[in-house]
């Protein structure tokens, strides 16, 4: 699961590419070139490929909430949803379809490189790309350049990657907001009277009926895959389930040579597996971790730090550009690791137990799904639940920003992601469906 081989770096065979989810050739941009009929038509197969592609048949958004957005057209706007699964951005596109608008999407350069279709559609359906974790001045120019020009209302997910648990709020990322911030003082130079409004909206997916089956059909054939289907049939689903994980978390124990205490329970044995998995990738990489740094954020430095290896153009000699090229393919392999790894990070005990609901509970059979039979599961029908939150004025904030930049910015980031993190608790407690154990 979690470790790359120390070989690794001593191998200087050029890795596979053949991974959807592998970081792109160094060096690329691609912009928005807005296309009307293209948006439009995509627009209009919108629902359909909900639908079919996330088993979303219904999408619920108040009429309060809707009034709410209609009330902002025509004025500079952030959206910062709530990304949870990976595929809001369909939502919001329906969003868009709704109020006859059509928006500006920011998207991680990798769905640009899975296939000549993303790269003829996206740009086209107003999506730019962006370098995760790098200087990626040219996509950094482009948000300010559209934030400032207002001419449509610009989509970032600020919690940047996902873990696929939908009643989780990753902590969202301070860049987003120093950036729409200077996008607003370019804006204010033109009219000081300006505003840059930036608008949190939370969406939950829900069941729409009885999902035991799909559970029970889930935890049977991970059961299989682990070995450990003798009797297990006859506990209760979330002890299958805990099962489940701790054979998933002695399977990595024992290949990696984790000891763990004798007085450990499964939350601390998968904890101490994800700081050695953590530590070895730091070690590997020359990274020195502090004691304020949660796994999630050593998680993103990670990223951030074989992008930039990735991404850096070789210099020197031909032989040292050379080199360069080879270590950038050899950090490659370390993307697979830490997409695993970030995966593991969402599977903990309490998640379940907190709020036995089909939600929650298929939440984590897909992670497992995807850790032990390599395959991500949708099942439903399920319904998709927006929330829109209050919008934020930037200009309210212009006077603070101009005092103090970081603790502005700080304060706007923590304001938003508490909003969104609100309204998914909220959408939990008034549309989750409680499971039988």
């Amino acid at each position: 699961m979690l470790s790359v081989d120390a070989r690794t770096a001593m191998n200087l065979q050029a890795p596979s590419t053949t991974d959807s989810r592998a970081r792109p050739q160094p060096f690329t941009f691609y912009p928005p070139n807005s296309n009307r009929l293209v948006t439009w038509l995509v627009q209009l197969g919108i629902r359909s490929s909900i639908r079919r592609k996330l088993r979303v048949t219904e999408i619920e958004i108040s009429d309060e909430d809707l009034e709410s957005l209609r009330q902002l057209k025509g004025e500079r706007c952030l959206v910062t949803p709530s990304h949870s699964g990976g595929f809001e951005p369909h939502i919001i596109m329906y969003l868009s379809k709704l109020l006859g608008d059509s928006y500006n999407y920011v998207a991680a350069m990798e769905l640009f490189q899975q296939s000549w279709i993303n790269r003829f559609l996206m740009p086209r359906m107003g999506v730019y790309s962006i370098i995760r974790g790098s200087v990626d001045r040219p996509s950094f120019s482009m948000t300010r350049k559209l934030l400032a020009a207002g001419k449509r209302w610009l989509v970032i997910f600020p919690e940047g990657e996902t873990v696929w648990q939908n009643s989780v709020v990753m902590p969202f990322q301070q860049g987003v907001f120093q950036l729409a911030f200077k996008g607003y003082e370019d804006a204010a130079k033109q009219d000081d009277q300006a505003s840059l409004y930036c608008l949190p909206i939370a969406i939950k997916y829900v069941y729409l009926g009885d999902m035991h089956d799909e559970i029970d059909a889930s935890l049977a054939r991970l059961e299989s895959k682990l070995a450990i289907g003798d009797g297990a049939s006859q506990a209760t689903r979330h002890a299958r389930l805990r099962r489940v994980v701790e054979a998933v978390v002695a399977a990595n124990e024992k290949t990696h040579g984790v000891q763990p205490a004798p007085d450990s329970d499964l939350s601390d044995r998968a904890e101490n597996l994800k700081l050695y998995a953590i530590c070895e990738l730091e070690q590997q990489l020359g990274i020195s971790a502090t004691t304020k740094q949660t796994l999630l954020d050593r998680i993103r430095i990670l990223f951030n730090a074989v992008d930039r290896i990735v991404h850096e153009e070789p210099s020197g000699s031909e032989y040292e550009q050379q080199l360069a090229v080879q270590r950038q393919q050899l950090a490659r392999r370390y993307y697979d690791e830490l997409w695993q790894l970030l995966q593991f990070v969402a599977l903990h005990d309490g998640y379940v137990g907190e709020s036995m609901t089909f939600e929650r509970f298929l939440d984590v059979l897909c992670l497992l799904e995807m850790e032990v039979c390599k395959e991500r599961k949708f099942w439903g029908p399920r319904k998709a639940c927006v929330k829109v939150g209050q919008p934020i004025d930037l200009k309210d904030h212009a006077s603070a920003y101009a005092a103090d930049k970081r603790g502005t910015v700080q304060a706007v980031t923590g304001m938003l992601e508490t909003s969104v993190r609100s309204m998914l608790q909220q959408l939990e407690v008034g549309c989750g469906s409680v499971m039988d154990e």
